[in-house]
């Protein structure tokens, strides 16, 4: 299992559309994290989202994103 953190927002539409690939992929143990939480968060992640970040190899895929880049990102 593979975890991931999804940085996303309530009403966001393209971080809908971000999640919905994303659970294609199975064994991920997805944190999903709102934005709007965190100041900090908010101020690096708000123009990016959604955000799927790799917390084994600190490394990061911004929005836009489909399965194939997804699926490179896992790898």
């Amino acid at each position: 299992v593979m975890k991931v953190r999804y940085y996303t927002k309530v009403g966001c539409p393209l971080c809908d559309e971000g999640l919905a690939i994303l659970c294609t992929f199975s064994g991920l143990d997805i944190e999903h994290i709102d934005i709007e939480e965190d100041e900090q968060v908010f101020g690096k992640y708000a123009w990016k989202i959604p955000v799927i970040a790799r917390p084994d190899n600190a490394s990061e895929l911004d929005w836009p994103f489909d399965c194939k880049d997804v699926e490179a990102f896992l790898e």
